[in-house]
């Protein structure tokens, strides 16, 4: 082991940290036994101390890496305490060879989800063996053909839950069964992670009952169907610690050390039932929690997280653990301008709910400005315009004339604007995108959902349904009033889209059309192929999946995925009809005559996935690598850009 002073000494050095902690940032770092609560202001460098502290536990107080647990809210904020944490301890190893055989590949790290889900599967947890564990779009897709809710068509009962209905447009009508079906998903998972009383529902009556039922038939179907979604996975890992075989993963056993360190990244994003895992993790004296984060940058309301839960952690403390946490708050600001840390302060203190009791820790400090930067220059300006489309051509200008043209920026990646919603519509973030286009001005933004309106995803798709559904049947689907189906127009503009490419000259496509011709001709045959008594079911010996794959073969895709951005969004497609594909859905089945696909197969494609693409509205993937490629300005939502630093930054309040 290495002493304390060589410890503080070595992370100093320019092949480490590059610089020492300030004297609050020490002692959180030292900081003994006991729960330990770290309000940490913004750029107070509280991911630093968090990873300083883990290696001060492994390599000052010998603590073996398999008895810490480390945790943060995303997976790429895991990779980045991943990678200092490595690099930190290569100097350390070169300052003393004692500590070469720590391995950090023992410590466990990353998202509370992926460890209560490697956990779990590490210690064969009965209720959680042999399940599929659903990613967002899974579990949308399952809650649509097997949670009863969504059939529920109640009008009352969803003005009353209104708040969890997307774009609704027509409230004089119950939303349509994706609308229901997305708004289920978001209802059921707050009823675990806020940790609900569902006797409590079911006692209330109304409507609460009515949904405390809703949500038994679906816990239920996700254990007959051997599914679980992120929100059951946390209460199944909860269920695990108080468990006999739990004990054995908290006390240590022949294979694995006890588990004596708990440190937690982002509390502030933390949900009740996550503080209960946490509070339940470090149960055993002297209950060694650590948990950091800012109360003032909770940001991830809508996904369940909860600022109680770090504005009362010290009640937390004193109920689990009938003792106070020690408390430090790292009010150091060094990141950014002192005109900036005094506008943040006052900012934050400007509205009176931030003043009421439970919002804000109690006693919490302004924030001080401790960085290097200096300049009396205007830090903190104001751009305002009579029209959005104006304040758009304003900031472009502002890009070209003077971040680029005066050179205060040498890459358009070192400043981002930031908005409420990044999508591509005149009342987010499309008259910002137009401006910038119009003055040739690259932009990142994968939260634009645009990625169903782009050539090789509309291509994709097309060339599916004139393999599966060559008569075009969608164009008469009607609703339950005898309207068209709102998806109808979308599927004709792909058909659109992809005339238009097969009439470029420029673009070979005759493969492709051959393969569509062959399959169109073939396709009376093979389902009569499939009429036969050992094959009652009228199924074909082929799936949505393999004509993907098929089509993916042929030109232009073959040259579309050539292109980074274009393999991505072709790759996300077939990620999403694997999702699909797990239901069991997509084997092809012949009608009754043998002279076509059945009806109910083709409507059920419609209505479950196609509308769902549609009606959900797809992102591009992001690069867990790459924050934004050079050259290009970025479109971020608040919540997509937080713990990431640009030098220049534009927000827009409307």
């Amino acid at each position: 082991m290495i002493d304390l002073n060589t410890f503080h000494i070595c992370l100093a050095q320019p092949s480490a940290r590059g610089y020492d902690l300030d004297q609050k940032q020490k002692e959180a770092v030292e900081y003994g036994n006991g729960p330990l609560w770290l309000l940490a202001g913004p750029g107070s460098g509280k991911s630093e101390v968090l990873v300083t502290r883990t290696l001060k536990l492994l390599c000052v107080n010998g603590v073996q890496p398999r008895s810490i647990l480390l945790t943060t809210f995303t997976a790429k904020a895991a990779r980045n305490l991943e990678d200092r944490l490595a690099t930190y301890l290569v100097a350390l190893q070169n300052t003393d060879h004692n500590l070469k055989n720590v391995d950090l590949a023992d410590i466990r790290i990353g998202t509370l989800h992926s460890l209560c889900n490697d956990i779990l599967q590490e210690y064969r947890y009965p209720s959680y063996q042999n399940v599929r564990l659903l990613d967002q779009v899974e579990q949308d897709l399952f809650t649509y053909r097997y949670a009863d809710i969504s059939k529920f068509q109640d009008l009352a009962f969803w003005q009353h839950f209104n708040y969890a209905v997307r774009d609704w447009r027509n409230t004089n009508y119950p939303p349509n069964k994706w609308k229901r079906a997305k708004s289920a998903v978001t209802l059921f998972n707050h009823i675990v992670e806020d940790y609900v009383n569902l006797q409590a529902m079911l006692s209330a009556g109304g409507h609460w009952a009515t949904l405390a039922k809703f949500y038994q038939q679906y816990a239920q179907a996700l254990k007959e169907n051997y599914r679980c979604d992120f929100a059951h996975l946390q209460a199944s890992f909860l269920e695990f610690i108080t468990s006999l075989i739990g004990q054995q993963f908290l006390q240590g056993s022949d294979q694995n050390p006890p588990l004596l360190y708990v440190l937690v990244d982002e509390y502030q994003d933390t949900n009740p039932i996550q503080e209960q895992i946490y509070l339940a993790l470090a149960h055993q004296p002297p209950h060694n929690i650590t948990v950091v984060g800012d109360d003032d940058q909770a940001l991830y309301r809508f996904r369940g997280g909860n600022v109680t839960c770090m504005v009362n952690f010290d009640e937390a403390c004193l109920a689990k653990y009938s003792k106070y946490p020690h408390q430090i708050q790292l009010d150091n600001n060094y990141r950014s301008h002192p005109d900036i840390v005094k506008f943040f302060n006052q900012y934050i203190t400007s509205f009176p709910e931030m003043t009421a009791r439970g919002v804000r820790a109690p006693g919490k400090k302004p924030v001080n400005a401790a960085s290097s930067i200096t300049g009396a220059y205007p830090a903190v300006s104001w751009i305002q315009t009579k029209k959005v489309g104006d304040l758009a051509n304003a900031v472009a200008e502002f890009t070209i004339n003077h971040l680029i043209g005066d050179k205060i920026i040498s890459d358009l990646s070192q400043c981002v604007l930031l908005l409420r919603s990044a999508k591509d519509s005149a009342r987010n973030a499309g008259p910002f995108i137009t401006a910038f286009q119009q003055r040739e001005i690259p932009i990142y933004n994968p939260r634009s959902k645009s990625f169903m309106e782009s050539d090789e995803v509309q291509c994709l798709l097309a060339a599916l349904v004139q393999v599966i559904d060559p008569n075009h049947t969608f164009q008469s689907k009607i609703d339950p009033q005898g309207r068209p189906l709102e998806w109808i127009d979308t599927v004709q503009e792909w058909f659109n889209t992809l005339d238009s490419v097969r009439n470029d000259p420029n673009v070979p496509t005759n493969l492709l059309d051959d393969y569509l011709n062959n399959s169109n001709a073939a396709l009376s045959q093979i389902c009569a192929n499939s009429l036969s008594p050992n094959n009652p079911g009228r199924f074909l010996n082929l799936n949505l999946l393999e004509i993907i794959y098929r089509i993916l073969s042929r030109e232009p895709f073959r040259t579309w995925k050539q292109d980074t951005v274009r393999n991505s969004r072709l790759s996300k497609v077939t990620r999403l009809f694997e999702g699909y594909n797990s239901f069991n859905l997509d084997v092809l089945r012949a009608n009754t005559a043998g002279n076509d696909i059945d009806e109910s197969f083709i409507n059920q494609f419609y209505n479950m996935f196609i509308s769902y693409l549609i009606e959900t509205g797809i992102d591009d993937d992001e690069d867990e690598e790459i924050i934004v490629p050079q050259g290009y300005l970025p479109i971020m939502t608040i919540h997509q850009s937080k713990g990431l630093e640009f030098p220049f930054v534009f927000v827009v309040t409307k």
